[in-house]
Parts: C-alpha cells; structure tokens; sequence
C-alpha cells in the first residue's frame, strides 16, 4: 500500500533513498549527540515537504529512523545512568532525545494525513505503530523534566488507534525496527499503562525503567472496548486527553477503550523476586548499565500500582496560603536547632491530613525533586514533609505533591560519640520513626540518643525509606537507667 500512491517529483537533497544515504555517510562517525542533532534536523525538513512523492518520503523518513536508532540507543544509556540528569550534559541528553522523539513523531503523523488524504481505507500498520511507540518517548522527555501533557499527542493518538481499528491492522504484528517486533495494540496498551501509573511520582529514571518493564510485559496487557471488572485505565477516542484510571461507577461511552493488566501481576511478582537477589535478568541489561537496585525501585512502584491502585483516603480541602520551606536534611536539622535558613516560597492548592499539594516558586524551586524532604515552620514547631510528585502546568510553573510525616519534628542529639543531631518524627507502641542524615543508618548499630532530658538506646527494626539525602527509619526505644 505504502508504494503505491506517489506525488510530484521534487529537488529537496534527500528527494530519494539513494540520495538520503549518500548525505547519511557523512555523519560524524565520533559524536554520537552531533549525530541525532542532524538527523532530526534531517527529519524536520524532510517531513514538511508535501511535493515529495509519497512513498520516496516515507522511504527516507524510514531509513533516517533506522539510521538513528543505535545513536538514540547509545544515547538514552548515557542519559539515564548519569549521576545527576538535571545538570547541563543531562540537559543536553534531555533535549536532544526529546526532539528527536518528537520530530520522528511528528513526521509519522503528518505520512499518516497524507496517506488518509489519497486513501481512506490505507493500512498503515508501521507508520501507525513507529508513531505510537514515539509517542511515549516524546511524552517521556516531556515527563522527566515534570512538563504538563500535550493535548496535540493525545488527539494524534487517538487518530492513530482509530484509524487502525476502523481498518482492521490494530494486532497486525509487524517490525518496527530491525530487531523490535510489535502491533499498534501492543503499543498503545504499553504507552497508556505506563502513563496512568501515576509516573509523576517517580524519578526520572524510574519512569524510564518503568516504561521498560511495561514494554517487556506488552503482550500481556489487553485493550478492549468491553470494559471488565479489573481494568486498570481507560482512554476516550472522542477526547485529546491523557487516559485516566478507572472509577468505581464510571460511565461508560463509545469511544471509551479499556485497558487492563492483570496479567502481568505475577509476571511483576517473579521479576521482584530475582531482583532481590540483587540479580537482574537478562531481558532488563539492554545494553545499559542499569542496576538490579534501580529496576527493583521501579517494579516495586508498577507492582504496587498493578496490584492494588492508591486510593485516597481523606478529601482534600481546597485552600490558600502561604507557607515557608526549607529543602534537604541538613538544611532541616539546621532549623531544627534554630538557625536561620534560606527559605522557598510554596503556595498550598489542596490539603488532606496525609499530604498537601503546592505551586513552588523563588529560588531554588527548578532544583527540587522527587524524594526531597523539606520542613515547615508552624504553630507547633517544625512540620517535616517529603515531595511525592511533581509537574508543571501549561504555564511552565512547578506544582508539588506532598506526604506530611510529621506536623512537629524534635531535635535529639546523638551521645556516646556518635555524634550529629537528628529528628525524632513520632513514636508508637514502642517503635519511634527517625529522619537522620544519608548513610547514618545501619541494621547492624544501635543509637544512643539525648531526648527531653532522658537518654534512650534506639535499637534498629528497618530502613523504611533512602532518600536523596536522607535515611528514614525505625527504631524500638528503650528507656536507660540513668547511672
């Protein structure tokens, strides 16, 4: 089908195959980022051209896809095992994966409006399945920097699906690459359950790792226009929004199609297993050096959205108001012990007695991420809270989702030459939960600690969370005879 609709002959210098692979032989054969610099330049202008023929276009853009691909490969390993994504080599890894990914796509969907322009009942089953699969990676460049969706993807991906419903190639397996098999099902299935998992949550490398367990778990997630009893979320081929998680009670609607991934609970469970053992399986290295550590993060994070959806528990109230913060352990315990800090300016939305949800705004706020803990001034003393998720709005402003630990942290000081202070969150039943600094924790060393004038041995019970620079953990207490 691909070859037999043609259009006017034209002198762009990539008109051809022949002549694309000529300009192709003279990338830099060294400079891996220079090279997807200019093929996505090359895919910008060859996309925009409506006077190529037909399928001379989609030959080019076809091969300038392939062409790419080891780079983008090469790249996105770079990208998402370097110490620190948001510092400048990061950004730069950042914004050309990102342009590549969405020039690719893009030129896709513009093939695909010139194929359904000369032939309505065409069978598109690559381009459509290449554009989908671009799709997530031009979303996934937008996400790791936390940018507001694109209402254009969603509109084109439901183009897309439509289009290959209507036409009967929606599970037509075909190679989107030379070793990459996969169907526009399988690929859409992939991009909406990895979005709906609540990816704004997680860091950036978890959403990517995240996106490869649910790609190597494709073939078991099913979409369906019959909803069922277990559908994990859904998206409306009617409406350019991102797909949303299924609620109790939901109306149904034609363009409504269900997706559903129960059958990768077990596969998730198995995979968690070896990883435990600090292994990781041969389907997860990819050419990359990921740790089994990093996949576990981010299939404890899929498995746990699979296997039972965070549900709230409290409204939240709508609200305005003011509040100043200070970020980082240190900075907190600083506080704590009553120095003055440099402070961050948040402006609360919502709030339940769990969590609170806020626009951030001064100094500072383009550093905050995921997993940092921050303290809160108020009536009591100092509330501690650590960010669960981030985006920004269409006005490019940061918003951050919030779990509260404490509205009243206490300072204890460490005794017998362990030295530092820490921050006692609260106790129960015997068990106190700690803030202290990175690395301080250890199941194998008690604590000795100073606390409202009474020395206590803090015996360690577990690690509870490792945070960008923090430790939290439990702790049994045991009140010492004073000598």
């Amino acid at each position: 089908m691909l070859g037999k609709i043609f259009g006017r002959k034209c002198d762009h210098p990539m008109a051809d195959v022949k002549s694309a692979q000529a300009l192709l032989n003279n990338l830099p054969k060294n400079d891996t980022l220079k090279s997807i610099m200019e093929l996505t330049d090359w895919i910008e202008s060859v996309a925009s051209r409506e006077d190529f023929r037909l399928a001379d276009q989609w030959s080019v853009l076809n091969l300038l896809d392939e062409t790419a691909q080891p780079y983008v490969k090469k790249l996105v390993c770079e990208y998402f095992t370097l110490p620190d994504m948001h510092a400048f080599q990061g950004n730069r890894l950042c914004m050309a994966l990102g342009n590549f990914s969405r020039q690719m796509c893009n030129a896709y969907c513009l093939m695909f409006a010139r194929y359904c322009k000369n032939d309505a009942v065409a069978r598109l089953p690559v381009l459509v399945a290449r554009a989908v699969r671009l799709m997530g990676e031009q979303l996934k460049y937008m996400v790791v920097h936390y940018q507001t969706h694109d209402e254009t993807v969603w509109r084109n991906f439901a183009a897309l699906y439509h289009h290959a419903e209507q036409q009967g190639y929606l599970d037509d397996t075909v190679n989107l690459y030379p070793t990459v098999t996969g169907t526009v099902r399988t690929e859409a299935g992939k991009l909406t359950a990895w979005y709906a998992c609540g990816i704004t949550s997680l860091s950036p490398r978890s959403m990517h790792l995240a996106e490869l367990i649910f790609a190597k778990n494709s073939d078991a997630i099913a979409v369906s226009g019959d909803p069922g009893s277990q559908d994990f979320c859904s998206f409306d081929l009617s409406l350019s929004r991102p797909p949303v998680r299924i609620l109790q009670d939901a109306k149904t609607s034609p363009g409504l199609r269900y997706v559903s991934v129960v059958r990768m609970q077990a596969r998730l469970e198995a995979l968690i297993r070896i990883l435990e053992k600090n292994i990781l399986p041969e389907e997860m290295h990819l050419g990359c050096a990921y740790t089994a550590e990093w996949v576990m993060e981010a299939a404890q994070y899929v498995v746990s959205h699979v296997a039972t959806p965070p549900q709230r528990l409290a409204k939240r109230r709508e609200l305005k108001a003011k509040l100043s913060v200070v970020f980082g352990c240190e900075n907190l315990l600083a506080c704590a012990a009553g120095r003055e800090m440099e402070v961050m300016q948040m402006t609360l939305e919502n709030a339940s007695p769990g969590g609170f949800y806020a626009e951030l705004s001064g100094k500072g706020a383009d550093s905050v991420r995921i997993g940092h803990v921050f303290g809160v001034k108020n009536a009591g003393g100092l509330g501690v809270s650590i960010v669960r998720r981030l985006s920004r709005d269409a006005e490019g402003k940061l918003h951050a989702g919030a779990e509260i630990l404490t509205n009243r942290a206490i300072l204890v000081t460490l005794q017998s030459g362990e030295g530092g202070t820490q921050l006692w969150l609260h106790a129960e039943n015997g068990l106190a939960t700690m803030l202290m600094q990175a690395d301080v924790f250890s199941m194998q060393r008690s604590l000795k600690v100073l606390f409202d004038g009474r020395k206590y041995l803090l015996m360690p019970v577990r690690l509870l969370e490792s945070g960008l620079d923090y430790d939290l953990a439990s702790f049994r207490v045991i009140e010492q005879e004073e000598e």
